[in-house]
């Protein structure tokens, strides 16, 4: 009987234990799958046409002759990381060729609202930024978009800012239009470059023994790169040390793929170029390679050195020397 007893005591504990395990444990959950669907790299295929709060018809730049050269591409991080680029081109009202981009962070509110937070850009968006936050005395500019996001597809609508500026559905009573962002396959298998990096230091070859470093501040350039599984997309802001009137102050970004055969080298294949380091063309993947050497000194810390096809550096005429520069980037999270 005094078995009995003990079993059966051991065994009502054993159901309460199970009973607070099961209604203590977190659930997972549920329909927060879009804040991890967003992380990838975008591109933009067309626009949508809303009418009276219906979607009406998704208009393809690939079907517009105006539009079919149009290249947009975009990336949001873990992290909170988000970068665009465009090869949008106005050069009647700016000096830059090569569109514009905007780096910044972002934060999900729901499935159909997020926010950007831009803080750095080029081309338009840079020179734009950079007056802003001085004028303003701030560090970013809030965007607030109502968005629709999906495993394969994105799309989103900029709403009113404090001023009621922006908002797209005001341009036309019942009609307003959205972008549309389709998401981009990987394109190489998962490296150590996965993630988001910044420039930090800068170091000076000669005839290959470094002979001086340079700390990077973000306030004077900000360099940002964004690299997962074989695309990369990077913002050269150079705002803070060119003249607003000059070409320069556009500073420059692109996008492109990437392969890294994890012994130290690298190559960037560009597809679009913004600021002053593009036009409103584009280059087929995997047409224009760009020849690097890779030294990680640890996971969050890399050297990047260009190289031509013979290693040589650039040679300096008046003095016989060879020149390297070589570009430290962290990884910012």
């Amino acid at each position: 009987m005094k078995n009995y007893f003990n079993y059966s005591v051991k065994f009502l504990f054993f159901l309460i234990s199970i009973l607070i395990i099961s209604c203590g444990s977190p659930k997972k959950e549920i329909g927060d799958s879009y804040k991890n669907d967003i992380e990838g790299f975008w591109f933009r295929t067309g626009t949508i046409q809303y009418v009276n709060g219906i979607a009406v018809d998704t208009l393809k730049f690939s079907e517009s002759e105006d539009n079919k050269n149009f290249r947009q591409i975009k990336s949001y991080s873990k992290g909170g990381h988000v970068v665009w680029i465009n090869n949008w081109t106005d050069t009647i009202n700016n000096p830059w060729p090569g569109g514009m981009g905007g780096y910044g962070k972002y934060k999900v509110h729901s499935k159909d609202s997020l926010s950007e937070y831009m803080s750095h850009g080029t081309g338009w968006m840079g020179a734009y930024l950079n007056n802003y936050k001085d004028s303003l005395k701030v560090n970013f500019e809030t965007y607030n978009f109502s968005s629709n996001v999906t495993k394969n597809s994105y799309s989103q609508i900029m709403r009113a800012n404090e001023n009621n500026e922006g908002d797209s559905r005001t341009a036309q009573a019942g009609e307003y239009f959205a972008e549309f962002f389709e998401k981009l396959e990987p394109a190489g298998p998962k490296t150590r470059f996965d993630g988001v990096w910044k420039r930090v230091y800068e170091i000076q070859y000669i005839n290959g023994i470094a002979v001086d470093t340079t700390s990077v501040s973000s306030d004077v350039v900000f360099d940002v790169k964004a690299m997962f599984e074989g695309r990369f997309l990077y913002q050269v802001d150079v705002t803070q040390i060119t003249d607003p009137n000059s070409p320069q102050h556009g500073g420059g970004g692109g996008y492109g793929q990437f392969e890294y055969d994890g012994k130290g080298n690298l190559v960037e294949y560009i597809e679009v170029a913004s600021g002053n380091w593009g036009n409103d063309s584009y280059l087929e993947p995997r047409t224009a390679a760009d020849y690097k050497n890779i030294k990680f000194y640890n996971d969050d810390l890399f050297l990047q050195i260009d190289k031509d096809t013979l290693n040589q550096g650039q040679l300096d005429n008046e003095t016989g020397q060879k020149r390297l520069r070589g570009l430290v980037y962290e990884r910012i999270n």
